[in-house]
Formats: C-alpha cells, structure tokens, sequence
C-alpha cells in the first residue's frame, strides 16, 4: 500500500458549500482586480464564521466556500457547528449568500494540505451538498437529512423539501434551518467536568474517590 493510500480513512463529515448570490453576473462586467476587492471582504465574513465554529476551510472556487466540519479533527457535534456556522454566515450576509450542509461519510486524506488545493475529503457528501446548494434560495440554509437529524434538537427548521439534484435517480430531502435554539453552541454550553480528589473520611482508614467544586 501506498503512502498516500497509508493516509486515507473513512470519517463521517459535514460539508458547507456557500455562494454568494450574484457574484458571477457581477464579475462578468467589472474588470477582475475590481472583481477580486469587491467580494474579498465578503469572503473574509465567511471564512470568519467557519473558523469560529471549527470548521477547515477546504477550498475557494470562484466566490464560493467548501468547508469541512469533522476532518481533520472529528467532533461528536460537528453537524451542529456547520449548520451554526451556515446561519452565522447568513446573518452576516443576508440574501447575499446561499448555504448548504450535509453530512456523511467521506474519504478523508488525513496528510492532506488544503492551504495548497489538495483535497481533504472525497465523496457524494460533497457533491450533494453542491446540488442542495444549487437548490437553496438566496439568504437562506439548507441542509441535508442526515444534518437535520443530528441538529433537530439543537435547531429550529422549517418543513421537509424534495430537492431535485442533477445525478440523483430520486429528489434529494432537504430543511431549511430557520435559526438556533440556544444562542450558545453545545460545545460552549458543556460545564466543566468535576474533578475528582482523593479524601479520607473521618474515622475510616481506607481512601476513596470523591468529587470537589473547587
């Protein structure tokens, strides 16, 4: 096997694939140094909402973002993050953006440096998240079943859609994540874990475990 093959492993993963609405028409009439000054700051929004939720951004393509949540390091509520990360980018952005998440397995290249175009993840997780994308309107986030049913808990959607995906021999469920239920993700939300001390109760000889607020 491979050194490249060596590095490869099979994770679950949530994509966010967001594009900004209008960019493409826009950049078609303005010359690309211009082009480039007029969404960088745009971008620079996203690129601080997902880095804020602990996403990797993956790579750039043209004026959209392809980011991973769970790849390299995989948390158990990456779904969470991204879809927070999504509405964070919508709120910045407004119908100025269009956010899609999804989530599923992927072949994950762990030597992988995206900073250099190679690519960090493989799989239909991503090419779906592109269509439900292509499907979403401006200013809002959809996300696919799988990211739905992590987060249902965790945030507030609207009701099931069928979105019809190019390549997909059947229409493509989808939500439309409305906003969080709790201003605070999860993984802020946690109190730390108590520590435990060794004590000696009075009168008894043997040591034991017990927990302490300190």
């Amino acid at each position: 096997m491979s050194a490249a093959l060596a590095r490869d492993e099979r994770k679950v993963v949530s994509v966010l694939f967001a594009d900004l609405v209008g960019s493409t028409a826009t950049g078609a009439e303005r010359d690309p140094e211009e082009f480039g000054a007029a969404i960088r700051p745009q971008l620079a929004r996203m690129r601080d909402a997902l880095e804020l939720h602990g996403g990797t951004i993956e790579k750039y393509i043209g004026d959209a973002v392809v980011a991973v949540f769970g790849a390299p390091v995989a948390r158990e509520d990456d779904p969470e993050r991204a879809v927070r990360a999504a509405l964070a980018i919508r709120e910045s952005l407004g119908k100025g953006a269009r956010v899609a998440v999804n989530t599923g397995e992927a072949v994950v290249s762990l030597g992988a440096r995206a900073e250099l175009g190679e690519e960090l993840v493989l799989g239909d997780v991503i090419n779906t998240a592109f269509r439900i994308e292509e499907a979403t309107p401006d200013g809002a986030v959809f996300v696919g079943e799988t990211t739905y049913r992590a987060t249902k808990n965790a945030i507030e959607y609207g009701d099931r859609r069928l979105v019809e995906a190019k390549g997909k021999p059947d229409p493509v469920p989808a939500w439309e994540a409305l906003s969080a239920r709790s201003p605070v993700g999860s993984w802020r939300e946690r109190a730390p874990v108590t520590p435990l001390v060794w004590t000696r109760s009075p009168g008894q000889s043997a040591t034991r475990w017990s927990s302490s607020s300190r």
